[in-house]
């Protein structure tokens, strides 16, 4: 990865916002509506972050496959990295995402069809990676319930923004040991 991935990611991001941005746009809705509290959203988004984070650092021990894939990663997402790329990182994709499948998909098709077609974006290349899609629908799930209870966007930004930044930046700290 690094400042060339980053530059590519923020153009992705940038799509799926432009394309949540004309979809509500035709459809006559506000392109994110930010709920209806602010502070007991961001607080969701935190208390979501941390039990996603927590429950992917437990799985990440029980489950030897998970390790195993996580090291073959590792070296090409985080190894080559600096903590900045991956801020941004996170930043760009928990917006990006959570506009696109939270703001647009999941109001016009329901919480099922966004949290299905958000684990669809994370179908890796072989079927290795179905532990990551699986974790992306449940993430998804829980995206779309705390979008649907706090009736906007930013406790699953909060909340998605946190999950990837603490994990990149817990797997860069495990691995800065491993890349000397």
């Amino acid at each position: 990865m690094g400042p060339r991935f980053v530059k590519q990611a923020a153009v992705f991001y940038g799509a799926l916002l432009v394309a949540a941005a004309l979809w509500n746009g035709l459809r006559g809705r506000e392109l994110a509506p930010p709920g209806d509290s602010i502070p007991l959203s961001v607080l969701l988004g935190v208390l979501a972050a941390a039990v996603t984070v927590s429950a992917g650092l437990l799985t990440y021990r029980a489950v030897p496959a998970l390790r195993r894939l996580a090291d073959e990663l590792a070296p090409v997402l985080v190894d080559g990295s600096s903590r900045s790329d991956l801020v941004l990182l996170a930043v760009f994709s928990g917006i990006g995402e959570e506009v696109f499948f939270r703001g647009a998909v999941q109001p016009e098709f329901g919480i099922v069809i966004a949290s299905l077609a958000f684990g669809l974006l994370h179908i890796g290349p072989d079927r290795r990676f179905l532990i990551w899609t699986v974790w992306a629908v449940a993430a998804g799930f829980l995206f779309g319930a705390l979008f649907e209870i706090t009736d906007g966007i930013v406790a699953p930004i909060v909340a998605h923004t946190l999950h990837n930044g603490a994990t990149f930046l817990i797997w860069k700290r495990a691995r800065t040991g491993k890349t000397a």
